[in-house]
C-alpha cells in the first residue's frame, strides 16, 4: 500500500518536472511535432520511470545487516500495521471510484460516437468516412471519420480550408493521442499536471491543423473565419472538433514566424542532462552503502563481541543449539511435497493419468514418513525436542489439519477406521526451562540431563520420558493414517478411470450404431433412385396440340449431356414397350449419346441431320425403343410427306 502511495507521488513529482521544461523551454515555439511527442512523453515516461531503481545499478548492501535488524526488532508492530492498512483501502477505494466515473464517462463518448455513425449517411472516399450531420459539435474528426456539419458548403473556400483542418488531424493520427491521454487522465486523475498536459496536446493539434490548412492559402482569410465562427455544443471525448477554444492563441501562432535551427539544438540539452544526473545519483548511492557497509560490520563485530564471552560458566549448561538432523528434516520436505501433491488433486480430473500418478505418490510418500517416525534415531530426537511435539500437537488440533481432512472427504477418498487413538493433550512451557543455578549440596535436588548429538536437556523425570515415548508413538500412527488415506486416493482413481473406460465403450457403441442407421438410410436411398429410374415423362395439353418430353433416367457419361426427346405434334402415342408414334409432327428434338439409330424416309442420318430437318415436311415419326441392360437402343423413324 505505502509503495503505490511512493508511486503516484513519484509520478506527480515526475510529470511536474518534465512539464516545468517545457513551460520554460518549448512553449509557443513553432517546432509543433517535437512538442507533441514531447507532452506524451512527459505523460509516458512519470509511468515508467518511478519502476525503475537506482538499486539496480549499484553496489549490494552487506548482507549482515540482517543479523542486525535481528537484534534491534525487539517491539510489536502488528496493530499499527492494521490500522495503517485500513486507512490505505478507504483511500484507494476512492481514487478507484473516481477513476472508474472518468474511464466510463469515456466509454459513453466512444459509444455516442458509434450511434451517430449508424444514425447518419456514410459516404467513403480515400479510405476516409464522409458523415453529413447537423449535429452543433460538427465538423468534428474521430480516427478515420469526419463529420460534417449540414450549414457548411463544402465547395466554399471556408468548407474547403475546414476540410484541409481536419484531414490533417486524420492524417496525423491525432485521435491516438487522444485516447491515450484520457486513458491516462481517467486513471490518474489526482495529477494536475496530466489535465495541464492535455490541455497543451489539443492545443498543439490545432496548432497543426491550422499550419497545413493555411499553407495553400491567404492566413489573414483564415484568420477571419476562426474569428467569424463561435464553438457551440458539447464536445465528445477523443474527438478533434474545428471550432475549439483557444482561438486567441491560434491566430496568434498563425502569424509567428518559425522558431530558429539554433534554438530549437538547445533542446537535446535535456536527455544530456538527464544522464549525468542519474549517473551522479548512482555514484552517490553506492558511495552512501560503502559508508552502510562499514557501520554494519561494526556493529556484528561489536554484537559478537558482546555475546561471546570465553570463561563463562554458564556457557556449559546452555543447551545446544545445532541443525536439526537429517531425519527431521526429511520429515518436513516429505510433508511439504505431499502438501503440494494434495493441493494439485484439486485442479485435475479424477480419470486423468496424472490425478492417478499423484495419488501413488502421496501414498509413497506417506509410506517414507512412517519408516522414518518407526526408527530409533527418530524415537530419540523425538525424546529430545519436547518443544516441536508441542508445535505437532498444536498442528493436529489446528482448523488446517480439519479442512485437509474435509478436503479428502470431498475428494470421496475413504478415510480408513483407525482405533481411537487420544489426542495430544500434553503441556508445554512458554519457554525452554532456564540454567540452574549452583545447587548447595546435600539439599540440592536429583537432576536427570539427556543429551542427543545435537541438544542438551536437563530436568526430565522418568514421567516426562515415557509420555514423551508415547507420543512418538501416536504420531508413527498417524503417519499410517495418511499412507492409508493415499492408498485410498489411488483406488477411488482407479475406479474413476474404470469408470470412464466404460463411458467411452458406450459412447463407440452408439457411435457404430449410428454408422448402421446410415448405411441403412443411404440403401434406401439408392432403391429410390432405383424405383425413378424410368423416364420422367410430361405432357402439357395446349388445345388440339401435345407436348411431349423424355428424359432417360439413365445417367449419361462423364463430359455428356443426358439423353433427351422434346416433341410437338397433333397426335402423340406411346405403347406399354416404350415405342412412341406422332403425326401432325410441329417440332421434335434429340439430345444426347446412346446408339439409337435415326432413318428418315429409310436413309441412316446423324442428330445434327435430324435437328435441322424441316417438320413442315414430316408425315409421321416412329420410335422404336430397346432396352439392352444399363444402355438404350432403339431407332426413330420419320416419313415426309411425299
Amino acid at each position: 500500500m505505502e509503495a503505490a502511495l511512493f508511486y503516484f507521488g513519484k509520478v506527480i513529482l515526475c510529470s511536474g518536472v518534465m512539464f516545468l521544461y517545457y513551460q520554460l523551454s518549448l512553449k509557443d515555439k513553432t517546432f509543433h511535432h517535437y512538442n507533441r511527442f514531447y507532452l506524451l512523453s512527459a505523460m509516458l515516461i512519470p509511468l515508467l520511470l518511478p519502476l525503475i531503481h537506482v538499486d539496480d545499478f549499484t553496489i549490494e548492501v552487506n548482507n549482515e545487516v540482517y543479523m542486525l535488524i535481528d537484534k534491534l526488532q525487539n517491539f510489536n508492530t502488528t496493530q499499527n500495521i492494521s490500522n495503517d492498512h485500513t486507512y490505505f483501502r478507504i483511500i484507494f477505494s476512492a481514487l478507484g471510484l473516481v477513476s472508474l466515473y472518468f474511464i466510463g464517462k469515456l466509454t459513453y463518448g466512444i459509444f455516442r460516437i458509434r450511434q451517430l455513425k449508424s444514425q447518419f449517411q456514410k459516404e467513403s472516399f480515400d479510405g476516409i468516412n464522409f458523415y453529413q450531420t447537423n449535429l452543433t459539435e460538427a465538423p468534428f474528426s474521430y480516427f478515420k471519420n469526419l463529420f460534417w456539419k449540414n450549414s457548411i458548403v463544402l465547395n466554399s473556400d471556408i468548407g474547403k480550408q475546414i476540410l484541409q483542418h481536419e484531414m490533417v488531424h486524420i492524417e496525423q493520427k491525432h485521435s491516438f493521442d487522444k485516447i491515450f491521454i484520457e486513458i491516462v487522465t481517467a486513471v490518474f486523475w489526482f495529477n494536475p499536471f496530466f489535465h495541464i498536459i492535455k490541455k497543451e496536446i489539443n492545443l498543439i493539434h490545432e496548432y497543426l491543423a491550422d499550419k497545413k490548412a493555411v499553407k495553400q492559402s491567404d492566413t489573414k482569410a483564415f484568420a477571419q473565419m476562426l474569428l467569424a465562427s463561435h464553438f457551440s455544443g458539447t464536445k465528445l471525448p477523443a474527438t478533434s472538433p474545428f471550432l475549439s477554444s483557444n482561438l486567441k492563441k491560434r491566430l496568434k501562432m498563425l502569424q509567428k514566424p518559425k522558431t530558429k535551427f539554433g534554438y530549437a539544438r538547445r533542446i537535446f540539452a535535456l536527455p544530456v542532462l538527464f544522464s549525468i544526473a542519474f549517473a551522479y545519483m548512482v555514484n552517490a548511492k553506492n558511495k552512501e552503502i560503502k559508508d552502510t557497509n562499514t557501520a554494519i560490520k561494526e556493529a556484528v563485530s561489536k554484537i559478537k563481541r558482546d555475546t561471546l564471552k570465553p570463561g563463562s560458566i554458564d556457557n556449559a549448561i546452555q543447551p545446544a543449539t545445532g541443525e536439526k538432523s537429517n531425519s527431521q528434516e526429511k520429515i518436513a520436505d516429505l510433508g511439504k511435497k505431499i502438501e503440494e501433491k494434495s493441493n494439485a488433486l484439486k485442479k485435475l480430473n479424477p480419470d486423468s493419468e496424472e490425478f492417478k500418478k499423484n495419488v501413488d505418490e502421496i501414498g509413497t510418500l506417506s509410506a517414507e514418513i512412517g519408516k522414518i517416525a518407526s526408527s530409533n534415531d527418530f524415537r530419540m530426537i523425538y525424546k529430545g525436542e519436547a518443544m516441536d511435539m508441542k508445535k505437532m500437537n498444536d498442528f493436529f488440533k489446528s482448523d488446517e489439519w480439519k479442512d485437509n481432512m474435509n478436503e479428502l472427504k470431498d475428494l470421496n477418498i475413504e478415510i480408513p477406521e483407525i482405533p481411537e487413538i487420544p489426542e495430544f493433550n500434553i503441556e508445554f512451557p512458554e519457554n525452554p526451562p532456564a540454567p540452574p543455578k549452583a545447587p548447595n549440596a546435600p539439599k540440592a535436588p536429583k537432576i536427570r540431563i539427556y543429551k542427543t548429538k545435537d541438544y542438551s536437556y536437563q530436568n526430565w523425570s522418568p514421567e516426562t520420558e515415557k509420555e514423551a515415548r508415547k507420543e512418538a508413538e501416536k504420531a508413527i500412527k498417524r503417519s499410517e493414517i495418511a499412507r492409508l488415506e493415499g492408498v485410498n486416493a489411488r483406488i477411488a482413481a482407479e475406479q474413476a478411470r474404470i469408470a470412464g473406460a466404460r463411458g467411452k465403450i458406450e459412447a463407440e457403441k452408439a457411435r457404430k450404431e449410428g454408422e448402421i442407421a446410415r448405411i441403412a438410410g443411404e440403401q434406401a436411398r439408392i432403391a429410390g433412385q432405383q424405383a425413378r429410374k424410368e423416364a420422367r415423362i410430361i405432357m402439357r395439353d395446349t388445345k388440339a396440340n401435345s407436348v411431349y418430353v423424355y428424359n432417360s433416367s439413365i445417367k449419361a457419361p462423364s463430359g455428356k449431356d443426358q439423353n433427351t426427346m422434346f416433341m410437338h405434334a397433333d397426335f402423340i402415342k406411346k405403347d406399354g414397350n416404350g415405342n412412341i408414334t406422332m403425326n401432325g409432327v410441329k417440332n421434335f428434338k434429340f439430345n444426347g449419346d446412346d446408339d439409337t439409330k435415326i432413318y428418315v424416309d429409310g436413309k441412316q442420318v446423324t442428330k445434327d441431320e435430324l435437328n435441322a430437318l424441316n417438320m413442315n415436311n414430316v408425315s409421321s415419326i416412329n420410335i422404336n425403343k430397346q432396352e439392352d441392360g444399363n444402355s438404350k437402343k432403339g431407332e426413330i423413324r420419320i416419313q415426309t410427306k411425299k
